[in-house]
């Protein structure tokens, strides 16, 4: 009977002692690093495929222009990130056309995110 609660009393211990694993972070990880998404890279070629063709913003008409950095800049990214998720309140873009791959979305909306570098 001594022998049984010697092993009961080890194994409340050792159960009591054990570190319970949740779902949060363990505090010695680090969140993978996020890349930086970069104009030239990723988000220029979006522009120039997509919204400045002649018929689009490249012809300049409406005063909106995405041939070099400071002509997107120029942009609010509010307007921008609206215009490419066809969110209510602002004009459709590409215009009468589908909506970019959410992949694109994405590259521009987290450009515009981290400070819409000139990189």
């Amino acid at each position: 009977m001594n022998r049984s609660f010697n092993l009961l009393a080890i194994a409340l211990v050792m159960f009591s002692c054990s570190k319970d694993k949740d779902s949060s972070t363990d505090e010695n990880e680090m969140p993978a690093p996020l890349a930086i998404v970069s104009f030239a890279a990723d988000v220029h070629p979006i522009f120039l495929t997509n919204c400045n063709g002649v018929y689009c913003h490249g012809g300049g008409a409406d005063g909106k222009n995405f041939t070099t950095h400071a002509d997107v800049i120029a942009i609010s990214g509010e307007k921008i990130i609206g215009a490419i998720n066809h969110s209510a309140g602002f004009e459709a873009m590409p215009k009468s056309q589908m909506k970019l791959s959410q992949g694109k979305i994405d590259t521009i909306t987290t450009w515009i995110n981290e400070g819409g570098l000139d990189n």
